[in-house]
């Protein structure tokens, strides 16, 4: 297996992303290919021990696509950027998956220009993991790659969804709910109203209704379904709230002695509670639809981030994801590999 990285356009150095590969790659064993600068490179490999040989690979670009690059004109513009000869290297199929912490707009843009879209699929989504108190993640897509949806559109999603929930993480049967305003049917607007009646006719185990404060307190189902604008919105809800309440605590903490000393006490809680809700470990969100194994991690991702979301590639990979979604669409073309 080889899966290639963008260590271009995210907001650390590229040698923390490269610090990451190296340390999935050897974990994993399996070849990282790093797209990026080719000196920078070269030197954070020489930096941790390691040269450009079997198991670490670089592609050198000259170009790097800004996470403030309008993303369809950085896309056309830039084609020798990391993000671009990336893809294209996905698409001539010498690699088997590629990661980005860069541009979301771009990496979606940019994998339909390259890769196209999954024969059946009308819009591609992201699927975002989030963290939930019953200690499994609740899935969410679509998290910001179709902002403008039809109905049919969120079908596909809680279809990809599923899948993605059976083949890779292991559900059986996932449940599928409509992130809406009320539990009730005929909550919403036209657009919820028309999802609810399909997805109700539809091949996928279909819950009902499910609000945005329920998520992450009860996990009321497997996947949830919305837009791509209103996914996006409850995603970095959800991740401000988290880092405003840790702020909180952490100045209350600062501010009393007594605090002090119980936080002292209630280290291990504490350090249970960051590792259940940290976006660290699970950094990569994959883009469904697209012809190929897409993952998107986050801006901020360090060298445990982006080996997060290396290993979701990896396990999109593993599991043949883009043939099995190609297979639970109805009417869609594939070759059977």
């Amino acid at each position: 297996m080889r899966i290639l990285l963008d260590v271009m356009g995210g907001d650390h150095h590229p040698r923390e992303l490269v610090k990451g590969g190296i340390e999935v790659g050897r974990l994993r064993d399996i070849e990282i290919a790093f797209a990026g600068d080719g000196r920078l490179i070269e030197s954070a490999l020489k930096e941790f021990g390691e040269r450009a040989n079997r198991s670490f690979h670089i592609v050198s670009c000259s170009q790097v696509i800004q996470m403030d690059d309008p993303p369809v004109r950085a896309v056309r513009s830039k084609s020798d950027s990391s993000m671009i000869k990336g893809l294209q290297e996905l698409k001539s199929e010498t690699i088997d998956a590629f990661v980005s912490a860069g541009n979301t707009g771009a990496v979606v843009a940019g994998s339909l220009f390259t890769l196209g879209r999954i024969s059946g699929i009308p819009r591609p989504g992201i699927l975002a993991p989030l963290p939930t108190l019953e200690g499994k993640d609740i899935f969410l897509i679509d998290a910001g790659a179709t902002a403008d949806c039809h109905g049919d559109h969120l079908l596909h999603f809680a279809r990809m969804g599923s899948t993605y929930a059976r083949e890779v993480v292991g559900i059986e049967a996932p449940t599928v709910g409509l992130l809406n305003i009320g539990g009730e049917q005929g909550k919403g607007n036209r657009l919820m109203t028309k999802t609810y009646s399909l997805l109700e006719s539809a091949d996928v185990r279909f819950a009902g209704n499910v609000e945005a404060h329920q998520l992450i307190r009860h996990r009321p189902v497997d996947v949830v379904v919305c837009d791509g604008f209103v996914g996006n919105v409850c995603l970095k809800t959800i991740e401000g709230s988290v880092s405003a309440v840790t702020s909180l605590l952490k100045r209350s903490i600062r501010q009393s002695a007594v605090a002090k000393l119980g936080a002292l006490m209630m280290r291990g809680a504490f350090g249970e509670l960051r590792s259940a809700m940290s976006y660290q470990q699970r950094g990569g969100a994959p883009l469904l639809g697209v012809n190929g194994i897409v993952v998107i991690a986050h801006g901020r991702s360090d060298a445990e981030t982006i080996g997060s979301a290396i290993d979701v590639a990896r396990r999109e990979v593993e599991a043949n994801l883009t043939e099995k979604i190609s297979l639970a669409i109805p009417g869609a073309e594939h070759d059977g590999s």
